[in-house]
């Protein structure tokens, strides 16, 4: 009886084990880093790296942080250069940070112009623009040193 009895406890300890060993896996399997119906998130069809930007409504230029780059209408076209003219100024107040899918930030301008429009009490200052231009340049020298 007691040898029964002892079988009847070691079977049921091996089902209590089995049944926590899988529940263990399916609970694993729930934690995957994989988007539910696509691909895992490190699979190069949807892992990208977005271009981050900064962009001033009021003077409708963009900052490319990890180049440097300014990008600014010039009449009908587009410029992009290290330095930008001094007529546009540019405000942290006015600043909105941007993940574009792009390198070309103009692209998308008509959406970014109609959804970020300057505050009808906002206006544009000369004195904050060196403050938001070193701002810039130290924030393009962090990253390169990142990626050093």
């Amino acid at each position: 009886m007691f040898c029964n009895m002892r079988n009847v406890i070691m079977g049921s300890f091996r089902s209590v084990t089995l049944l926590a060993a899988l529940s263990a896996v399916v609970l694993a399997a729930g934690c995957s880093s994989h988007y539910r119906g696509g691909p895992p998130v490190y699979s190069s069809a949807y892992y990208h790296y977005p271009y981050r930007y900064h962009y001033y409504p009021s003077s409708q230029v963009y900052f490319h942080i990890t180049s440097g780059n300014y990008y600014y209408r010039d009449g009908t076209k587009w410029v992009r250069t290290r330095t930008l003219p001094s007529r546009h100024h540019l405000d942290s107040h006015d600043r909105v940070p941007l993940w574009i899918d792009s390198e070309k930030p103009q692209v998308k301008h008509k959406e970014h112009r109609e959804r970020y429009r300057p505050s009808p009490q906002y206006r544009q200052t000369k004195t904050r623009d060196p403050e938001e231009r070193r701002h810039n340049q130290r924030m393009h020298e962090r990253f390169d040193k990142r990626r050093d």
